[in-house]
């Protein structure tokens, strides 16, 4: 955007927007409208995918809208792509009978009562502190977070833990409901045909040993802490499962703001950083290498091998806190390559398994695949209702 371009948008247009959420309060919701917005409008995935989709399947006769950034981003139809940071947005937004976010934040809305507002967590229960529990949140993310929750009437939850956390971090007294998340869902109903076209979609074979690296992010320049050996890993791996291995490579959408660490992609080491959903890629994987992300609760739900690269562990606890029960979760911490490597080449299989059970009492899942079609009925009801 040209300095011309900024000027206009910052100073003249959204002064527009401004007043236009106040105009179109004044205007009738549609009753056969729904509002999907998702990561800022990045991408196309999550949960509300799996219940634009789902809707779509049912032939029900929804105006569903998806709010994006990017009008060039690829959407089904017949959802409606509408640009984010416009006027059109507020008003699709101030028109909805119901708004499904993943984002806590304040969104360019006006809630009026007979509009249902839902918000999905874009993962569960994480190591990290979150909300009004997690260190150093700025005062506009506290306000915007505290707007997002008063204007909410439905959470929805993935565990016993995630209930509590909401209960006592999210500035929220309403209604929550432990139907699972349904970007989740998938890990239950995958099929073979599934793995081959999302494996095809990214260049790996279908005999392929996957690694998948997703790091969460730091609120700091230093992008060392991300500097997972590659080629260690692919050696161990051929080794140890003689199978040919790639290792693809997924930064959190965050990276745009605090930088983006480097690796030398080739054929073998894939850049996916871009690919719209993330259990995708999850599904496709046969180990996952994280950190503080709760990606690990997601792939954990298929019981595969999880390894944690936490060179800055000690950082990480003073930056942003990390949960007494991080550190018996069962899978290896590794604070160096060298560690990671031994762990992945130790890896025993049924000890891992005993572990997972044994920590899953204390997590509490809840997740058992049927999560769309729980909040999709859930849905239909709040759009029947005046």
């Amino acid at each position: 955007m040209s300095k011309i371009s900024s000027f206009i948008y910052n100073h003249i247009y959204s002064k527009i927007m401004e007043k236009c959420i106040d105009f179109f309060y004044y205007l009738p919701v549609k009753s056969n409208k729904i509002v999907m917005l998702h990561d800022y409008g990045l991408g196309y995935g999550d949960s509300p995918k799996y219940i634009a989709e789902a809707l779509l399947k049912e032939r029900v006769t929804y105006d569903i809208v998806w709010l994006v950034n990017n009008m060039s981003l690829e959407i089904p139809r017949p959802i409606r792509k509408v640009y984010l940071a416009r006027i059109r947005s507020i008003y699709e937004l101030a028109t909805a009978k119901v708004i499904v976010t993943t984002m806590k934040g304040r969104a360019n809305l006006r809630k009026k009562t007979n509009q249902f507002f839902i918000y999905i967590p874009h993962g569960q229960s994480g190591a990290k502190y979150v909300e009004k529990a997690a260190k150093g949140l700025g005062l506009s993310y506290i306000e915007g977070s505290k707007w997002h929750s008063s204007v909410s009437n439905l959470f929805l939850s993935s565990s016993k833990m995630q209930t509590q956390e909401m209960r006592d971090y999210f500035w929220y007294d309403g209604e929550i409901v432990e139907y699972g998340l349904p970007r989740n869902d998938i890990f239950f109903h995958f099929t073979v045909e599934d793995v081959v076209r999302i494996r095809k979609k990214i260049n790996i074979e279908k005999d392929d040993f996957v690694v998948f690296y997703a790091p969460t992010f730091r609120n700091e320049s230093g992008l060392s802490v991300y500097g997972i050996d590659t080629n260690e890993i692919i050696n161990a791996i051929q080794n140890k499962y003689h199978r040919n291995c790639k290792i693809i490579i997924r930064l959190h959408p965050n990276f745009i703001w605090y930088g983006k660490p480097d690796f030398n992609y080739s054929e073998s080491i894939i850049d996916v950083t871009d690919y719209p959903d993330i259990q995708e890629l999850l599904v496709v994987s046969d180990i996952l290498i994280t950190d503080y992300s709760s990606t690990m609760f997601d792939f954990m739900l298929m019981k595969r091998p999880i390894f944690l690269f936490t060179k800055d562990i000690e950082e990480y606890q003073k930056m942003r806190g990390l949960k007494e029960w991080f550190f018996n979760v069962p899978f290896p911490i590794c604070k160096n390559n060298n560690e990671l490597i031994n762990a992945i080449i130790n890896y025993v299989e049924q000890k891992y398994k005993a572990g997972l059970e044994s920590f899953n009492n204390l997590y509490g899942s809840l997740e058992d695949g049927r999560a769309t079609e729980r909040i999709v009925e859930r849905i239909k009801q709040e759009m029947n209702t005046i």
